[in-house]
């Protein structure tokens, strides 16, 4: 009997051994010793991430975890990593990233998170900066010069992605991995409830990996992913606002978005308004033109949208748990797709 009650003594004794929370940092540089500012450093199976600032340095506290893996990850530059294993005190970890002769980009749709080059699939990754580049009113005109993607036409403000010859019901929309399910698969003169405007990457997947997202996505699946529900840390508030002009239609378009925290809470906020008028196009839009057909217009090439998104998340290491509301108004022409009725119906 005395043994047993010292024994379990001893298991409740161990058991109720805090974790003691220790601090990580260290610098990351390239072979030459030059800091990369700018390197995300993350605790593998947490939500935690660093970035290093313009000495290369990052640092984590109060990291809780016994074991601890970093991942480093920079798009010039090939991943690094280091299993530190069990951890009993402060750590530094420093880092020597040897350059890419590629841009190295993250890839999320896909079963586990890997990088262009270390992914079998055939997947197009359109990046932030390109994006903003190349951004249209539309899905389908966003992506049409993308390798093996080309665009259903229903004017400018009407047209979704074609993937190897495959529209429709056969090419899967989704938004951080969750199926978009507008009417844009089943009605192709319907515009893509989705929008780029806030998107941080738009990955195209082609190939037999799409038939993760079902077996009706094998034409292949693009993948929006933004920051409407956050899965990240964020200390402070950081944002950024656009805005242009188009003298074609007279478009006019306004967009921001901003994210904030404090502790385990982050939120995020995003937006947009575009506004345009028919297009001016030379000549006559038809081959064989009415006789009340305008010259040099594109009639109901116009459209008018806006769009509201908020989103909040609780962010532990462990992982996260979010939601975020949309709002969504698009009104839009599609050109040549008059109906002709007996009668005047309002």
């Amino acid at each position: 009997m005395k043994m047993r009650s010292l024994l379990s003594l001893s298991i409740a004794a161990l058991l109720s051994t805090p974790v003691l929370a220790t601090t990580i940092s260290g610098k990351v540089t390239d072979p030459a010793g030059n800091p990369v500012a700018g390197a995300e450093v993350k605790i593998e199976g947490t939500r935690r991430v660093a970035m290093t600032d313009e000495n290369g340095v990052y640092r984590f506290e109060d990291v809780a975890q016994p074991h601890v893996h970093l991942h480093v990850f920079s798009p010039q530059f090939i991943h690094g990593d280091n299993d530190l294993g069990d951890i009993q005190g402060d750590q530094t970890v420093n880092f020597i990233l040897s350059p890419a002769s590629v841009e190295n980009i993250v890839v999320t749709a896909t079963a586990l998170n890997s990088s262009v080059l270390e992914s079998v699939t055939p997947v197009t990754v359109i990046s932030a900066d390109k994006l903003r580049k190349i951004e249209a009113p539309t899905l389908g005109e966003t992506l049409k010069n993308t390798a093996g993607v080309h665009s259903t036409y229903f004017g400018p403000v009407s047209s979704s992605p074609i993937i190897r010859g495959n529209d429709g019901p056969r090419v899967k929309i989704v938004q951080n991995g969750l199926d978009v399910s507008d009417v844009s698969r089943v009605g192709p003169d319907h515009n893509v409830a989705s929008s780029t405007a806030s998107a941080t990457q738009i990955e195209v997947l082609r190939g037999p990996a799409t038939l993760q997202y079902g077996s009706g996505a094998i034409g292949g699946v693009v993948n929006i992913v933004d920051k409407r529900i956050p899965q990240y840390h964020v200390d402070g508030v950081e944002g950024e606002a656009e805005v242009s002009y188009s003298t074609v239609n007279e478009g006019k378009y306004t967009r921001g978005d901003v994210t904030g925290g404090s502790g385990n809470i982050v939120w995020h906020l995003d937006g947009y308004y575009r506004d345009t008028e028919n297009a001016d196009i030379p000549g006559y839009a038809s081959v064989d033109p009415d006789e009340d057909e305008e010259k040099g217009v594109l009639e109901d090439s116009q459209m008018e949208t806006s769009n509201l998104v908020a989103g909040i998340s609780y962010v532990a290491d462990e992982g996260y748990f979010g939601f975020a509301v949309e709002q969504l108004d698009n009104e839009y022409g599609v050109p040549g797709h008059s109906h002709e009725h007996e009668e005047e119906h309002e």
